[in-house]
């Protein structure tokens, strides 16, 4: 250890010292000296002899002493997944100037809320990827996390391809079906676009509406492609062999095409900036460790900090912690309200649950007449069958037809397909089939909406699943034609009635034409805290999916 190095040193320095004066009192009387002065000589001689002993007993005492105050100080580690590897590098460093031994872990953020919650056998420190990660998790683990520094490193987020176009801003990446992200609640890489995104909408630079409906679209997709235990370093992979585009850091590239020789991935960030990821390093002892912590994190810190540091972290691809060291600056986007970042991921929370729906159809008549160049029901079925494709593997979803009678006397709908998972074998596949058959070759009769308004909601509340988002999506062109259904006013006191907070579900509504009874629509989906709209393309049939995602943000309050 080197103080112990120096101590050692100056030991052996003195010896020469001592030697020499030996020889100055030995060649001052010759070698010829008589007994007296041998007696003499040999009396010298034995008390140098004894204080050098002394001497050398004495300093080694002194380097026992100071190896022994430093006692057995092992301190545990855990680190990003990203910054682990050169941690540990920095870690021998720190251990050789100081009391401390590091053993440094990689632990992804998914696992780092079970590890700080194991009592005693918490690391004692932690090098998350970001403020907002520490933060999120010492308040689920109800811990407090002292910040021994604020940032050890630093590394921008970049969205990576073969082909990446220039973007305005991080909205108009989210909202990529082929996007490909970590999850934004475990790692600092998944949410830097949300981040991103807020802090655009926070400069007025993007509408509300337009960034909650950017942040339905990516939880559709990070639903249906993301596979929870996917590595950055497996999307870059992908990105490089195929047209998806990843979301990663500048030094998680940097390392990819460093290894991958002729690499044809590409990396920019959006117009207005990006956001970077700054690697706090935290506290994050037990109690009985936590003092012992704060003297080994400040001593990791400073290794981190000095210029053998700042190489090493330069050397595997990280900036500076001001963004410095390497490539051009960068604009950063940075959020003034915390509260909206704590928003935005409880949306994000809200969002990212699957969606357990029943699509209810309209096949009346008069879904026959033209809108546009088209007929209402050939952009229903487009509009449909779009809608379809956007939903995640994950999603649940059946389907129903209505009108008047359709399932038999009394009974206004008819199931076409039940509500199921659309990974299950040839169930995507169905729902395509019987929605092309139904609105093609059953269209007739009148409409009865209230009746079937009623059915749906009960059978998937009835039905309800807790582990899903349940949901209504009703589209009709008309208004109640069924004169011995239930009148509107009973219709919205039943839903009313049936309203239970451990069994949510939404009742979105969706008018085709200006034909539509809006009215009634609107108030049936504000009864259950939905949202209704009024379509008149299939455009417009298609946002309505999004629009039923994006809804359950205003029902849970968000």
């Amino acid at each position: 250890m080197g103080r112990h190095n120096d101590d050692m040193g100056a030991t052996s320095g003195r010896l020469p010292a001592a030697r020499g004066r030996d020889a100055d009192l030995d060649g001052a009387d010759g070698f010829g000296f008589d007994k007296q002065r041998g007696s003499r000589r040999r009396w010298v001689w034995g008390a140098l002899a004894v204080a050098l002993v002394a001497m050398l007993v004495g300093s080694s005492f002194v380097w026992r002493s100071a190896a022994d105050s430093c006692g057995d100080h092992s301190v545990t580690v855990a680190a990003d997944p990203a910054i682990a590897e050169v941690m540990t590098e920095i870690g021998k460093r720190a251990s050789a100037d100081s009391c401390y031994t590091f053993a440094v872990e990689s632990v992804a953020g998914k696992d780092i809320p079970a590890r700080l919650a194991d009592g005693d056998r918490s690391p004692d420190l932690w090098v998350a990827d970001s403020a907002y990660q520490t933060s999120r998790v010492g308040a689920q683990v109800r811990r407090t996390l002292a910040e021994v520094s604020p940032s050890v490193a630093s590394s921008p987020a970049v969205i990576v391809g073969r082909s990446v176009a220039d973007y305005d801003s991080w909205v108009d990446v989210i909202g990529r079906s082929d996007l490909r992200v970590s999850s934004p609640i475990d790692s600092a890489t998944g949410n830097a676009p949300i981040i991103g995104a807020v802090a655009g909408a926070e400069k007025g630079k993007i509408a509300p509406a337009k960034l909650a409906e950017a942040m339905s679209a990516m939880a559709v997709a990070q639903n249906n492609v993301r596979k929870s235990d996917e590595t950055d370093q497996e999307r870059l992979q992908l990105a490089n062999t195929s047209s998806v585009l990843a979301v990663t850091t500048e030094q998680q590239y940097l390392n990819f095409v460093r290894v991958n020789t002729g690499s044809q991935l590409t990396a920019k960030t959006p117009a207005d900036g990006t956001v970077l990821l700054e690697y706090p390093l935290v506290n994050s002892a037990s109690e009985a460790r936590r003092a012992d912590a704060a003297g080994a994190g400040k001593a990791l810190a400073a290794a981190a900090a000095s210029d053998e540091g700042r190489d090493l972290l330069g050397n595997a691809g990280f900036r500076n912690p001001d963004g410095s060291g390497i490539g051009d600056k960068v604009t950063e986007l940075t959020i003034a309200d915390p509260k909206g970042l704590d928003k935005a991921m409880n949306q994000w929370q809200v969002l990212a649950v699957p969606m357990r729906t029943l699509v209810v159809l309209d096949g009346s008549g008069s879904m026959q007449a033209t809108i546009g160049d088209s007929t209402r029901a050939k952009v229903l079925i487009e509009g449909a069958l779009e809608g379809l494709r956007l939903f995640p593997n994950n999603a649940q979803v059946g389907s129903w037809l209505f009108g008047i009678d359709k399932g038999g006397p009394g009974i206004d709908w008819d199931q076409l397909a039940p509500i199921k998972r659309l990974d299950s074998p040839g169930h995507r596949e169905k729902l395509v089939s019987v929605t092309n058959d139904a609105l093609t070759n059953r269209l007739g009769g009148g409409t009865g909406l209230y009746d079937t308004a009623l059915a749906a909601y009960t059978k998937v509340q009835d039905s309800y699943d807790p582990s899903y988002s349940n949901s209504v999506i009703l589209m009709t062109d008309g208004t109640n034609e069924d004169e011995d259904s239930i009148t509107l006013e009973q219709l919205l006191a039943e839903l009313k009635r049936r309203q239970d907070p451990a069994r949510p579900v939404l009742l979105v509504t969706m008018g085709i034409s200006d034909d539509a009874d809006t009215t009634a629509l609107k108030q049936i989906a504000n009864v259950t805290g939905a949202t209704t709209h009024v379509e008149r393309s299939v455009d417009d049939v298609k946002g309505v999916f999004y629009e039923a995602i994006a809804a359950r943000l205003a029902a849970a309050g968000r």
